[in-house]
């Protein structure tokens, strides 16, 4: 049975800079920059990896600054958007990282192109993000397929990168800004490799993403979700946190939590937040959260008078806010709806 623990320290910033480098683990943080995503991820053998670098060179490279980085082996873009690609190049020119990976879509940014003319001048290593693995030591990045045609609405976001990072038994799906055409595209194209420990939560949290179908695909118990304090986005959406919640997902958030560190053995994994919450998730392990999924067993839109099995491909049509959830067939027909002749549940 693998354990979670669920830990907040007091002056873990001192800790991060002090302690933490002599990399026991693998410790994976998921840094607080703002409106943006950033993670660094380092192995117990000290190589190094990062994915986003967020909306400031400024506090991206103190970050590494501050956790005494001096190397990088691999960064991944997720996608061009400046909120996950500023300071690039900085980082480019500074660690001379021995690859790169992005979706391979271009942008009109100077930000991007910076980023392009850094990757050209320091000769790195390119590698377009289609399905592959990387290994650094025992940890391997799964790179998950891209929709196949590309995705038009919102086509940054929608095409993120989407990289599985697994380390022994332990795992964590990186999802970029994806929504919810992209996240169909994965349950079609690679459902089984969605059932991680870790969901990095798709667009910080916005309800363009977060489908409930997805949700549940991932099974994780702790999702983590990148955002500025007072955001101009409102992020995160109230629904997509009700959603998360009454899945029984512990939340953890930038914005509240400042940087969130998850160390791992490859089994049992811990959360370290770097500021103290007033109320502390419970700890959950990936056994008891998997007899959890199957709690809700029947879905609905609320402008239908039909009801599905969960896993129906008429619910992937149906969108968040018209999602209903049933945990018993006598709970769906006392809505006053009658089964789906598609999969007659």
């Amino acid at each position: 049975m693998r354990k979670v623990v669920f830990s907040s320290i007091i002056g873990l910033f001192i800790c991060f800079i002090f302690i933490l480098p002599i990399y026991a683990n693998l410790n994976i943080y998921f840094l607080d920059v703002g409106q943006g995503d950033s993670s660094l991820i380092i192995c117990p053998t000290g190589r190094v990896a990062l994915i986003d670098s967020g909306p400031s060179s400024e506090i991206i490279l103190n970050h590494l600054r501050d956790l005494k980085i001096d190397r990088i082996d691999l960064i991944i873009a997720s996608h061009a958007h400046a909120d996950h690609i500023t300071g690039m190049d900085e980082i480019i020119a500074q660690y001379k990282p021995r690859a790169f990976i992005d979706p391979g879509l271009s942008h009109t940014t100077t930000t991007y192109e910076r980023m392009i003319d850094a990757l050209v001048e320091y000769n790195i290593n390119y590698y377009e993000g289609t399905s592959r693995q990387i290994s650094l030591g025992d940890l391997i990045f799964t790179v998950m397929p891209p929709a196949e045609p590309l995705i038009n609405i919102s086509e940054l976001n929608n095409n993120s990168t989407v990289v599985r990072l697994d380390y022994y038994d332990f795992s964590v799906l990186y999802t970029g800004d994806i929504e919810k055409d992209r996240e169909r595209s994965l349950l079609n194209r690679a459902d089984n490799l969605l059932d991680v420990n870790v969901l990095k939560i798709p667009h910080h949290g916005s309800s363009s993403s977060s489908s409930a179908i997805f949700v549940k695909a991932t099974n994780p118990e702790v999702g983590i979700i990148s955002c500025g304090e007072n955001n101009t986005y409102n992020h995160p959406n109230d629904e997509v946190l009700s959603l998360y919640s009454n899945l029984d997902i512990n939340i953890y958030r930038t914005d509240q939590h400042g940087t969130i560190l998850v160390q791992t053995d490859g089994s049992d994994y811990t959360i370290h937040p770097e500021i103290d919450a007033t109320c502390l998730p419970m700890v959950k392990n990936k056994e008891t959260k998997q007899d959890n999924s199957l709690e809700y067993k029947y879905a609905a839109s609320k402008k239908s008078k039909v009801f599905h099995y969960i896993d129906c491909n008429c619910v992937k049509q149906i969108s968040l806010e018209n999602l209903i959830l049933f945990k018993t067939r006598e709970e769906a027909i006392a809505s006053d709806r009658r089964p789906c002749k598609r999969c007659n549940p």
